[in-house]
């Protein structure tokens, strides 16, 4: 007697493989049979017409906090992710001493947009160590497996203190303890090492993160501590890999120096390399030269692999999350009420009209100045501005720019804008695409998805909550690269699923997971495929301390199984937790 059997499905096994129609029978949390099944089973799902997919395995989420006061993990729960993996870009909580708690959740808030009060709230600090972390991870269920890595900004202010935060640079003593403490956890269980070199991730004091500037000798001496434990994997954000948002940092030959940085921490560490890489303006094919070198270097015997994003990258914009009214003195004098009564106040006449001709108040631009540049940075992109409406389509041609569709109208953009977010009761939602976005469409975004030394990732849940909700990305995955696209070549099924499983699985040594194989942890998903879909991202005020963020909703999942339990039917969640840390050991690699 089996516990599951997913009958008649198309499935779709997570090595890239053709899909093939078969039963799968789960017994004791791991897939014990695919083929045709005869043996009974205590439940059994109807799939015909299904695909059948191992559980997504994202590896580049923001939890870190979040894991300690919510164990559903939303936006991830909601698209069939079943192993998340936080600590990413080289900011996070742990180790930490108590005089240096403040300074981390302004790492957070400044880099990940997570906001300090809700930080404050949240985090209960009964860890000091990574290790201590760890096992406060572990007491918790969850409705995925977790996993984190440690991250180099906390170590190196534990390590060095205001030092650290002074940018100065590491003594030989220094390195030798970052790197004591980096093999301590990852014999606790840490599934890698985590940082980051880009400019513009700044605390939220406007400080650079510590680890930004660090030299060769620091970042080799993580890698060497890292790798002599026998497990895990380096994530990493080069320099110069977001140059769309303010300017083009390095050139291409300081890209191409970042490479080869890359390569030294491979080598220095024998493990696996992952890093962020996007499509950015400055310099729109910096991309293929990075995925040569990484081609390059994988047939040499070095495990790198670029993490891409699989769709545009930018901000969502709303009455209740950012917009470019938002610091005249008209609008901030309604901006206290809740989102109804904010709404009929601005389609009033003169409220509308004194706010569409206002200037941002200059006391709020003195007293925030980053904050007003940003307001700034969204209204200097307004031609560039994508209202959004159902069903959505994140490869918009330029017809559907606020530009255009403004000048159809005969209006002035803002006066566009202004309308689309005060209309119906104040939902409406517009996004801008900063990254992969380049040329105005997802081509770029096509060709790295489809090279085979790539993974997938960069969904960064659990961060930017009021601008972005990218932990949607493999529903958007295998609706618009799969199905739905119409401006350029789709991907095959097959491909986008190993893109989501086994990919990043393999490359964080999780083999238990990532395809539906005899053996196999039952991580499952069956997906109605023709009926999938994206919903409306919408603002959701059930963070800690009335924090508020964006959560995107899905249509189309008939189950979502962790370890052969079902957390999530027919797009409704069961209530299930079982989800556990992951502890990363030199057996999983």
């Amino acid at each position: 007697m089996h516990d599951m059997l997913i009958r008649g499905g198309t499935v779709v096994d997570g090595t890239g493989a053709a899909p093939f129609t078969a039963d799968v029978a789960i017994a004791d949390g791991r897939i014990v049979e695919v083929g045709r099944i005869t043996a009974p089973a205590r439940e059994t799902i109807e799939a015909d017409g299904a695909i059948v997919t191992p559980g997504f395995v994202d590896v580049h989420t923001h939890y870190d906090g979040q894991f300690l006061w919510d164990d559903t993990l939303e936006p991830s729960f909601s698209h069939g992710v079943t192993t998340a993996v936080g600590g990413n870009c080289g900011v996070g909580f742990a180790p930490v001493r108590v005089e240096h708690r403040a300074a981390l959740i302004e790492l957070m808030e400044g880099v990940e947009e997570i906001p300090g009060i809700v930080l404050n709230e949240g985090l209960d600090w009964r860890w000091q160590s990574f290790p201590d972390y760890l096992d406060r991870l572990a007491a918790r269920h969850y409705t995925m497996d977790i996993a984190s890595h440690i991250t180099h900004a906390p170590l190196r202010v534990f390590v060095m203190g205001e030092r650290a935060l002074n940018h100065e640079a590491a003594t030989a003593d220094d390195i030798t303890r970052m790197g004591q403490l980096v093999r301590e956890a990852m014999d606790a269980g840490a599934i890698g090492v985590s940082g980051a070199r880009v400019l513009e991730h700044l605390s939220s004091t406007g400080a650079n993160v510590p680890g930004t500037f660090a030299a060769d000798d620091e970042l080799l001496g993580l890698a060497q501590a890292m790798g002599s434990s026998g497990h895990g994997t380096f994530q990493i954000i080069p320099l110069g890999a977001n140059g769309d948002l303010m300017f083009d940092q390095t050139g291409a030959e300081g890209r191409r120096a970042e490479h080869d940085r890359i390569v030294r921490i491979a080598e220095a560490a024998g493990r696996p390399v992952t890093y962020s890489l996007l499509e950015f303006r400055a310099d729109p094919d910096d991309w293929r030269m990075m995925i040569d070198e990484s081609a390059k270097s994988l047939a040499d015997g070095l495990r790198i692999h670029p993490q891409v994003g699989l769709r545009g990258v930018g901000a969502m914009t709303m009455l209740d999350g950012y917009h470019i009214f938002m610091l005249r003195p008209s609008y901030r004098e309604i901006a206290h009420l809740p989102l109804a009564q904010r709404v009929v106040a601005l389609r009033e006449p003169g409220r509308r009209a004194a706010i569409l001709n206002e200037q941002d108040d200059p006391s709020v631009v003195a007293a925030d100045p980053k904050f007003a540049g940003f307001i700034a940075m969204l209204a200097g992109r307004i031609a560039n501005i994508f209202p959004m409406t159902l069903p959505l389509d994140y490869e918009p041609g330029p017809e559907r720019r606020l530009g255009a569709l403004a000048a159809a109208a005969g209006v002035p953009m803002e006066t566009y804008l202004y309308d689309h977010y005060a209309a119906g009761d104040g939902t409406n939602v517009c996004t801008s695409f900063m990254l992969n976005y380049a040329k105005g469409n997802l081509d770029a975004t096509h060709d790295m998805l489809a090279d085979p030394v790539t993974v997938g990732g960069l969904g960064d849940g659990g961060a930017h909550m009021k601008m972005i909700c990218d932990s949607s990305y493999a529903t958007f995955a295998l609706t618009h690269w799969v199905r739905d696209r119409t401006r350029g070549p789709r991907l095959p099924l097959e491909l986008v699923v190993r893109k989501l499983t086994s990919a990043t699985a393999d490359l964080y040594g999780l083999t238990d997971r990532g395809r539906i194989a005899v053996g196999q942890r039952a991580d499952v998903n069956v997906i109605d495929h023709a009926a999938l879909s994206l919903k409306m991202p919408r603002m959701a005020h059930d963070l800690p301390a009335g924090g508020m963020r964006l959560l995107q909703g899905s249509s189309g999942y008939l189950a979502t199984m962790v370890a052969g339990t079902i957390t999530r039917r027919n797009d409704a969640a069961t209530g299930a937790r079982p989800g556990r840390l992951i502890r990363s050991r030199p057996s999983a690699a």
